[in-house]
């Protein structure tokens, strides 16, 4: 069986692969949002151009 520390190091590992991979997922979201909102301000300044 495998001992205390080694059980602690897998959940360690575990943890910061899973923290690591969140904030991935969160760094691609905000990208996406920042594209859509540039997206968004280039219609706005189209609309009023045509006005």
């Amino acid at each position: 069986m495998a001992d205390i520390n080694t059980i602690m190091l897998y959940v360690l590992v575990g943890a910061v692969f899973g923290v690591v991979y969140g904030l991935r997922r969160i760094y691609i979201v905000e990208r996406k949002i920042d594209e859509l909102d540039k997206r968004i301000a280039n219609v706005l300044i189209r609309f009023r151009k045509k006005k």
